[in-house]
């Protein structure tokens, strides 16, 4: 996505225990003037199909903290800045905040810090379909979804999504989540081969895309 300022962390709705997300066709028809969509940060998921309505860590939406705690909550998550600018590391809601963050979701782990790659990022439970996102230094915001669980591709690990990552020259790049939640939308169609048996699950956060003005 050559502008960056054109991304952004979309949302289910209220969040909290009780709550319920929506599937990633839900997100994105539910805001207007978008072209695509993956999804974003984790959730709460007990007891392993949860309802996809509590967030995992910090969410901040169009300028909102909507989840993640007071000012002085620090996260390991990922930030898009007022200025398009791709944040990735761990600092608080105060911070993100004075930077002029306006999004964020948390998940983890972060695998690209100023051009330099992370290390020691473990297995991630191995080969698996893998979502991330990251940014080159021209500005441009980098979307990726990689299959898994299926015969025409097993998935990837971290360090896999890493390589892929350094070689579309990203300098920040942070892993979201993944496995049957990864999906990639573009113009309201499905563009990857969903991993889940039992349908779309639903989810806290989206990151998608505004159409070109």
């Amino acid at each position: 996505v050559y502008d960056p300022t054109r991304v952004f962390v979309g949302v289910s709705g209220e969040f909290g225990e009780d709550k319920f997300g929506k599937t990633i066709n839900e997100i994105y028809e539910s805001y207007d003037n978008v072209i695509a969509a993956i999804n974003g940060g984790g959730w709460d998921d007990r007891p392993g199909h949860g309802t996809g309505g509590e967030p995992y860590g910090i969410v901040m939406s169009r300028g909102e903290v909507l989840w993640g705690g007071d000012l002085s909550t620090s996260w390991e998550c990922c930030a898009i800045t007022n200025e398009g600018k791709l944040i990735v590391g761990t600092f608080s809601i105060g911070r993100a905040i004075e930077m002029g963050v306006t999004d964020a979701a948390k998940y983890g782990p972060t695998l690209i810090v100023n051009g330099v790659p992370t290390e020691s990022l473990g297995t991630g439970g191995g080969l698996n379909p893998r979502t991330a996102i990251g940014q080159r230094a021209d500005g441009a915001m980098l979307l990726l979804v990689i299959d898994g669980r299926q015969s025409g591709s097993l998935g990837a690990s971290l360090v896999d999504v890493q390589d892929v990552m350094l070689k579309f020259e990203a300098i920040n790049a942070y892993n979201l989540d993944g496995g049957s939640s990864t999906s990639m939308l573009y113009m309201g169609e499905h563009i990857n081969s969903n991993a889940s048996l039992i349908g779309l699950r639903r989810m806290c956060t989206a990151f998608l895309v505004k159409a070109k003005e």
